[in-house]
């Protein structure tokens, strides 16, 4: 008889963790911080509710060292616990730019990517993505941060994108690819000289995102650049359900922050 009431037991408990699952909201932002670091950039994120409701956030363009800790400063800020930061390159011996993954839920394994580099002839700098494996109330989503190149043209942004989506192929569940894709809509002559409306980068991006399972819901909306109206910063989820997203206007930075809530299929 106890051997029946435990196992009813455990299958009760199973039972209201899947409806809890089944339940579960995960808000996912990013943000280019543009190398920014100062009390008026923790202020504005502290402060700003769209970054305070995200439970993973990626950041693009950070700075961190030995005497600087900006990654965990902003998750301070925020109040979310775990983080992790990944350098692209060295600015001085003591300090990397690079990219951070934060996030309400524990992270499991993390690895940073190495992006193919293309030479600009001016601001050439390696790239690279950041892909951690959030363990989040609907089970566990595998996130990659990533910053593209600007100045490429589509050849070379797919060239850039593969190894990315090489990661998120060897993770059979949730997964989110999101960050700076820099996806103008330029043809770059030499990658120094703009010449619009002879491709449209965003709409490649979303052709291949979607031959992978990908997806986004930020297809409409407000810009996420400063400059010339550009959107360049997005969020792609695949066997994830998009519940809402949006564009949160940063002062800060000359990115706004994308942000996407994700519910379980």
């Amino acid at each position: 008889m106890s051997s029946l009431f435990e196992s009813l037991t455990r299958l009760v408990f199973i039972l209201l963790l899947c409806g809890r699952a089944a339940d579960a909201e995960v808000r996912i932002a990013s943000l280019n911080i543009a190398v920014k670091h100062d009390s008026k950039m923790l202020e504005e994120i502290r402060n700003q509710p769209d970054l305070r409701k995200a439970d993973v956030l990626l950041l693009q363009e950070v700075v961190d060292g030995p005497s600087e800790h900006v990654t965990g400063e902003i998750a301070s800020a925020l109040g979310l616990e775990f983080f992790v930061f990944a350098p692209a390159f060295q600015m001085k011996p003591q300090y990397a730019e690079g990219l951070a993954i934060l996030s309400r839920y524990r992270l499991g394994p993390t690895d940073a990517i190495r992006l193919p580099r293309n030479n600009l002839h001016i601001g050439t700098t390696p790239r690279i993505a950041l892909a951690a494996t959030v363990s989040s109330p609907m089970g566990e989503i595998r996130v990659i941060n990533t910053h593209l190149d600007d100045r490429i043209n589509e050849a070379d942004e797919r060239r850039q994108l593969a190894p990315i989506w090489e990661d998120a192929s060897r993770f059979i569940g949730a997964c989110v690819i999101g960050g700076d894709f820099n996806s103008g809509n330029f043809w770059w002559a030499a990658h120094l000289i703009p010449v619009p409306g002879l491709q449209r980068q965003s709409a490649m991006l979303r052709r291949e995102m979607a031959r992978r399972g990908f997806a986004t819901p930020l297809g409409s909306g407000a810009a996420t650049f400063h400059i010339l109206g550009l959107k360049l910063d997005w969020i792609y989820v695949r066997n994830l359900i998009a519940a809402g997203s949006g564009v949160t206007p940063i002062r800060f930075s000359d990115h706004n922050a994308v942000w996407v809530t994700v519910r379980a299929r």
